[in-house]
């Protein structure tokens, strides 16, 4: 298989490992109860950026569409948003209040990128390799949000389920 194939399904991982890192800082926040919601507002170390979108409930996978420090509320520059290597540039902390943006960032992106090159080397094709990297992406933030239980256990369980249906459909 030629390098370049194995390049390519790494900077996917990196990639969708980005787009879980937003998943799994944004989604506890949008279904957060009224209790995790009161407390976040109140308390200081919440920034007045994210404080907004806390209170008008608009904050989503979606919106605001660039990524931000939830610190000081700083919107990403496109040199900034690099999967794995604006980490590792930064210092792993924000080029504007130097807050600290924490060891979970590198290492799901680093771990996508690894899985998704993995997948893509012994999975010959597209089909199987995205299957089973998509479905890896999926676990990783299910499992984050129940560990921290900041997850619903009814949108949990769904997604369990659709899982468990997305395996059962192409294990034959």
């Amino acid at each position: 298989m030629q390098y370049y194939v194995i390049g390519t399904w790494a900077v996917l991982g990196l990639i969708m490992g980005s787009f879980v890192n937003v998943c799994l800082e944004r989604l506890p926040l949008q279904f957060a109860d009224k209790e995790k919601r009161s407390h976040l507002l109140t308390s200081p170390e919440t920034s007045t950026f994210l404080k907004q979108y806390i209170r008008d409930q608009t904050l989503s996978l979606y919106n605001p569409a660039r990524s931000f420090c939830f610190s000081c509320g700083h919107q990403l520059r496109w040199f900034e948003n690099i999967p794995l290597f604006s980490y590792l540039m930064s210092g792993g902390h924000c080029r504007k209040c130097n807050a600290a943006i924490g060891i979970k960032t590198i290492s799901t992106e680093a771990l996508h990128g690894l899985w998704y090159a993995v997948m893509g080397w012994f999975l010959q094709g597209w089909f199987l390799p995205l299957t089973f990297s998509i479905t890896f992406s999926f676990l990783w933030i299910l499992g984050h949000c129940w560990n921290c239980q900041q997850l619903r256990k009814t949108l949990f369980f769904a997604g369990a389920i659709l899982l468990i249906l997305n395996f059962g459909a192409y294990s034959y």
